[in-house]
């Protein structure tokens, strides 16, 4: 749409539209633009509406679209935007870049500030555009400064509560506010509101966000002091982020990059894709090592990837249960845990007998294969039941090992837990082949 206004060329028209769609309408159509077409919005465009386009757009292409003006305007855009913002799109500027324009800016600047955190600390997206009132101010007065301050910070759904040195006390909702009727003063009002610490890490301020329900989680430091506060609408976006971050590292997929080309795509996944290759190697040499079983007995062949499938499918259930009990800090995790390996047990109970009936049936039919069945059965059914016992254990005490040393558990990713699931139902398989039907070979 935006597109053919353009094509139109006709200001009057365009420039009434770009001052009526919102920002986040523009965005999405101004990614679709050539550099010509680009340019002409961005001459129509006042500097305002501008930093709001540019803030809506993806960090690294608003990174990009920055660097096309001088610095004197590209400080005066990010001072318009919300700081969190700006602050996620200098991140991504080139260092010598990124070093021009923080020099440019004050040295209280509230974007400098909250790029002194790592990038999954809750300091690092919270905004430091709120409300804060003192306990002693009469509700009237802590109205009219809500009514005065309201254009200028992101919400006003809650007000935080400050004493004299800005220490945290606690929140007024909105509406409390505006029903409570003077003489009262706001301390009356305060109600019980939970608080993150700016060095918490954000997935644990997004979960509390979560929990409890609210719009905004004030932010303080060790000391109480009030700093800032997280909205919902950033809590989404690292609730995306995370979700698409974690989805990669159980696939086993380096960083996603939507814009590249299918060459670059294939040599960014090559290394993993090789390392899984040389993971896999071990299947193959613990195959050898059983090799005179298959010669013997070679039906054992036709039913291992029942085995390896079972085995693989259970793992990656349990993996995705374990990593969610342990992004949200589950207390229960033992219990669930317990519940987990009981659920395998009955499960591989279940789908051993079944697959100690579906052997018999087939080797009954092909005769040629082998001829004792029933051992041959019992070798399925027994492995199944066994593997699918093993591998919600694994997928249980991997990740948590990797939790247990401080790293994301979910790197335990599905291509590689699987392998050594297999590896795992090789040898159970196999040793059980070697030990019931011994006396076949």
């Amino acid at each position: 749409m935006l597109k053919e206004m353009i094509q139109l060329n006709d200001e009057h028209i365009l420039k009434e539209f770009l001052d009526d769609i919102h920002a986040h309408d523009l965005a999405e159509l101004f990614v679709e633009l050539t550099d010509q077409e680009k340019n002409k919005v961005f001459s129509l465009l006042p500097n305002e509406k501008l930093a709001e386009l540019v803030s809506y757009l993806e960090a690294e292409d608003a990174a990009e679209i920055l660097t096309e003006f001088d610095l004197e305007k590209q400080v005066e855009l990010v001072e318009m935007m919300e700081p969190d913002d700006a602050a996620d799109i200098i991140i991504e500027l080139d260092k010598e870049e990124k070093e021009e324009l923080l020099d440019k800016l004050s040295d209280d600047s509230e974007i400098k500030e909250l790029m002194q955190y790592d990038e999954d600390e809750t300091g690092s997206v919270m905004t430091t555009l709120f409300i804060v009132v003192e306990p002693d101010l009469d509700v009237k007065k802590a109205t009219k400064k809500v009514i005065k301050e309201a254009d200028q910070v992101e919400s006003i759904n809650t007000i935080f509560v400050a004493d004299e040195k800005n220490i945290y006390l606690g929140a007024v909702a909105l509406r409390d506010l505006l029903k409570a009727k003077t003489p009262l003063e706001v301390k009356e009002l305060i109600m019980e509101y939970p608080v993150s610490i700016d060095t918490d890490p954000i997935n644990k301020t997004v979960q509390a966000i979560r929990n409890y329900g609210i719009y905004e989680m004030p932010v303080v430091d060790e000391y109480g002091k009030l700093l800032g506060m997280v909205t919902l609408d950033d809590a989404l976006d690292v609730y995306q982020e995370e979700a698409q971050e974690d989805f990669e590292k159980l696939a086993a997929l380096p960083e996603t990059e939507e814009d590249s080309g299918p060459l670059k795509t294939a040599m960014h996944r090559i290394p993993w894709l090789i390392t899984l290759l040389i993971v896999s190697l071990p299947i193959a040499l613990i195959t050898r090592q059983f090799e005179h079983v298959l010669t013997a007995v070679a039906i054992l062949i036709v039913f291992q990837p029942l085995i390896l499938g079972s085995a693989g499918n259970v793992a990656t259930q349990t993996l995705a249960v374990t990593l969610q009990m342990l992004s949200t800090h589950e207390k229960g995790i033992i219990k669930n845990s317990a519940k987990e390996i009981l659920t395998g047990i009955m499960n591989g109970f279940i789908i051993g007998l079944i697959a100690f009936v579906m052997t018999n049936i087939f080797a009954l039919i092909n005769t040629s294969l082998t001829t004792d069945p029933l051992l041959i059965g019992l070798v399925v059914g027994l492995s199944l039941w066994l593997t699918v016992i093993v591998a919600p254990i694994l997928a249980i005490l991997i990740p948590l090992a990797l939790h247990t040393f401080k790293l994301d558990p979910a790197v335990a990713s599905g291509p590689f837990i699987t392998t050594l699931i297999d590896l795992t139902a090789q040898l159970i398989y196999f040793g059980l082949a070697t030990l019931i039907l011994g006396g076949l070979l």
